[in-house]
Order: C-alpha cells, then sequence, then structure tokens
C-alpha cells in the first residue's frame, strides 16, 4: 500500500513537472521575440481548445526554428506535428504546419490563424478553412493537392494548404499548412487573414483613368516587379555616341 502511494506520488510529481516545462527560447533577434510571443498565443487558443500545446523545440536559430507538439515534453523525435518557421531578422517570414492525423489537424492550424491577430480572428473563423482542408482529406485520402505558395512577404499574411497521402511510402499521409507572415510593422493591421489557394496575377491599368500614374499594386506587393528602361542609361558612358565621323 505504501509503495503504491509513493508511486502515485512520484507520477504526479513527474506530471506536474512536465506541465509547467518550458521551451527553451532564444530571443537574441526581433524575430525570435516575436516568435516567442506568437507560439505562446498559439499554445493559450491549443489549450482552451483541448489540444495539447507547442511543447518540444527542435532546434532554434537566426534564421530556422523547428518546434512539435510531442505527448512528452522536450522530446527528442516528432510524433505526428511538426512545425518548421523561417526567419528574417525582424520578423518570422513563414510558418509551415505538418499534421498526420486529419482529425487534430483543425484546432492545430487553427491557433496559428488566430494567433496572427487575436483581437480581429474569432476562433470560429480560424477553425473553418482548416476544417474544410480536413474533411476533404477524411472524404478522399488518397487525393493529393497543393497550392501555390506566392513566398514574397507583403503587408498581410497569406496562408496556403497542401496534402500529401503516403508522401514517403511508409503509410504516413501529411496534412500542412503554411503561412506566409507580413512583413515588420504590419501585424495585427489588416484584420483577418487573408486566405489564397494560388499566386494571384498583379492587376494592371490601361492609363484610361485620368488619375493614373503608372503601376498600381492590388495584390499587396506579393509579386516581383520589374521595371522596362531603356538599356543603356542615357546619361551612362555606354549611352554616348562612339562612331567615329568621317574626316
Amino acid at each position: 500500500m505504501v509503495r503504491a502511494a509513493a508511486l502515485i506520488l512520484i507520477l504526479a510529481l513527474t506530471l506536474s513537472g512536465s506541465a509547467g516545462a518550458e521551451i527553451a527560447w532564444k530571443t537574441d533577434t526581433p524575430a525570435q521575440r516575436i516568435l516567442k510571443e506568437y507560439i505562446t498565443l498559439a499554445n493559450q487558443f491549443l489549450t482552451e481548445q483541448g489540444e495539447r500545446p507547442v511543447n518540444t523545440l527542435f532546434e532554434i536559430y537566426e534564421k530556422l526554428a523547428v518546434f512539435g507538439i510531442t505527448t512528452r515534453d522536450g522530446a527528442e523525435e516528432p510524433e505526428g506535428v511538426e512545425i518548421t518557421v523561417q526567419l528574417l531578422y525582424q520578423t518570422p517570414g513563414s510558418l509551415q504546419l505538418r499534421v498526420s492525423d486529419p482529425t487534430r489537424f483543425p484546432v492545430i492550424a487553427a491557433a496559428f490563424l488566430w494567433a496572427l491577430d487575436p483581437g480581429q480572428t474569432s476562433p470560429k473563423s480560424a477553425l473553418e478553412m482548416p476544417s474544410q482542408k480536413a474533411n476533404q482529406v477524411i472524404r478522399e485520402p488518397q487525393t493529393s493537392f497543393e497550392e501555390t505558395v506566392e513566398e514574397l512577404n507583403g503587408t498581410r499574411p497569406r496562408v496556403y494548404y497542401a496534402y500529401y497521402p503516403n508522401q514517403y511510402r511508409d503509410g504516413v499521409s501529411w496534412l500542412q499548412m503554411t503561412i506566409i507572415f507580413p512583413l515588420e510593422g504590419s501585424w495585427g493591421e489588416n484584420g483577418a487573414v487573408t486566405v489564397s489557394t494560388a499566386t494571384r496575377a498583379p492587376d494592371t491599368y490601361s492609363g484610361n483613368d485620368a488619375n493614373y500614374d503608372g503601376y498600381y499594386s492590388q495584390d499587396d506587393y506579393t509579386h516581383y516587379e520589374v521595371f522596362v528602361t531603356e538599356t543603356p542609361e542615357p546619361d551612362s558612358a555606354a549611352g554616348e555616341d562612339w562612331s567615329i565621323e568621317n574626316p
């Protein structure tokens, strides 16, 4: 009886210690500090929804961080939930979430969507698109899909989804969400997350508008701009007349 009580006490202490474990963050750059706040918000959502929080940091550098949601804090290997974040210096650049269980995907994905702007995004709206994608996978588990990711950061976050059945021929299928974060200074200014399913071509104007004064961007500068100028430049040495005049 005494031995059983001792085992229960040890187990309770172990569980309480695990629950209180914290990620060994690095906060050397502004991007790492923003990431810490962002993951903390996502964990708040996960906990409220009854899902395990992000509790394992596999590696973190100035330009990369890799996390997981695991049974035990600080596990050595991923357990069906992989989170990879590419970091710029001032801000996170992108986040890729991969989940092998489609029934867990909606809540986990929604946590990262909600954390982008908790003041403007409701839990219900954050869950909507991830739930649609998970239901699609459950209905058609052998049908893959992949939305084209535009990687250039703009002024609003963008979100893309993909599904890879049996991707590595190991019987495991992966449902994936990619978030392209807004540039620094843009957090929380634009309300709800912009969901994109493909790269949008830039809009152009014909010049019939009396106020037209060149190229107008309608896609938050999520494209590469190409400017056509005279080559060589008129004021450069290459633009001079090098012909030999007849005497």
